[in-house]
């Protein structure tokens, strides 16, 4: 028995409704029939097909979890370091608001200066750690893919996969546990380490 998978394509040129995009409009309809037809010739054909929840693999791969922990520790220490730089702030915010009626207005001004100073450094701090962290996850995400490619090609050869598609909701609309191998491609990454 064959499994059929019907993809759904999202656009933005389906919300306008001008001349211009009536075309693409158009030619979209015909792809997705194209498509929907070579799936149903290729399951006709015998063709395999397999979906894997690559997200999944991800989070539940030792490369995964070796990122996960790695950016767990990362906004540990962000944390940890803004909350000192944020004790700094709120020490300079004490002293203002309980010199207000003692202090000079020089050394008001002079602490209400360096309470600002100190706001702008914890936003730079903040938002340079956050571009990190991200580049950090996508790096991580991009070694787990190099490490990831020749798994995937394993089982596809193994296996004898036509298509190997990544299990989207959008993308895949309906799909049998018979042609998920999420958990084959955990393994075998497993094995490879």
């Amino acid at each position: 028995m064959s499994s059929i998978v019907f993809f759904v394509f999202r656009g933005d040129s389906m919300k306008n409704n001008n001349n211009n995009n009536n075309f693409g409009v158009k030619q979209s309809i015909i792809v997705l029939f194209l498509l929907i037809n070579l799936s149903l010739a290729q399951a006709h054909d015998g063709a395999k097909i397999a979906v894997v929840d690559l997200e999944r693999v991800v989070i539940l791969s030792p490369q995964g979890k070796a990122l996960q922990s790695k950016l767990e520790k990362f906004q540990e220490d962000v944390r940890n370091e803004a909350e000192g730089m944020n004790k700094i702030a709120q020490d300079i915010r004490r002293k203002v608001q309980e010199g207000a009626n003692s202090l000079s207005e020089d050394k008001l001004a002079e602490l209400q200066r360096q309470f600002e100073d100190q706001s702008i450094k914890i936003r730079r701090f903040t938002d340079e750690k956050q571009r990190e962290g991200q580049k950090m996850q996508q790096q991580g995400l991009k070694d787990i893919e190099k490490e990831l490619e020749p798994v995937m090609k394993q089982i596809q050869t193994q296996h004898g996969f036509d298509l190997i598609l990544n299990n989207t909701p959008g993308i895949v609309v309906m799909t049998s546990e018979k042609v998920d191998i999420t958990q084959l491609v955990i393994e075998t990454l497993k094995q490879n380490n």
